[in-house]
């Protein structure tokens, strides 16, 4: 039997992320790669970027509203620009008036860009009952 899972997305969230999706398929593709893109070996500005996710992730996750950090990709208005980054996920973005300063992320870490993306409530899936995990 199967199971639905939430949340259960409008056509208006359907048609946006679609928009977001195509968006990266033409990036990756001006860009002369095949999609989907087999991981780069780490060097030179991937290895820098690594290595300032590895330092600055824990002091980012104290940030009120941060659910998650990862290297990637800045995008603006939904499209990727090729910049490396950090990415900073949060729960829901917040006016930057709404915050307190010593609540606001950088804009840049070391001259490495950040990059904030809203991404929901991010809860754990229920254990399978064919492995329990």
């Amino acid at each position: 039997m199967k199971r639905e899972l939430g949340p259960t997305w409008s056509l208006q969230d359907r048609e946006a992320g679609q928009r977001f999706a195509n968006a990266w398929e033409e990036h990756f593709r001006a860009a002369g790669e095949q999609y989907p893109l087999e991981p780069a070996p780490a060097f030179g500005e991937d290895t820098r970027v690594t290595q300032l996710l590895n330092q600055q992730a824990p002091a980012l996750m104290r940030y009120p509203n941060v659910v998650g950090v990862s290297e990637g990709i800045r995008t603006r208005g939904g499209v990727p620009t090729g910049e490396r980054c950090l990415v900073v996920y949060v729960q829901r973005k917040v006016p930057r008036d709404q915050l307190s300063p010593d609540d606001v992320l950088p804009r840049g870490v070391d001259g490495v860009g950040v990059d904030v993306v809203e991404v929901g409530a991010i809860e754990p899936l229920p254990a399978s009952p064919k492995t329990g995990r």
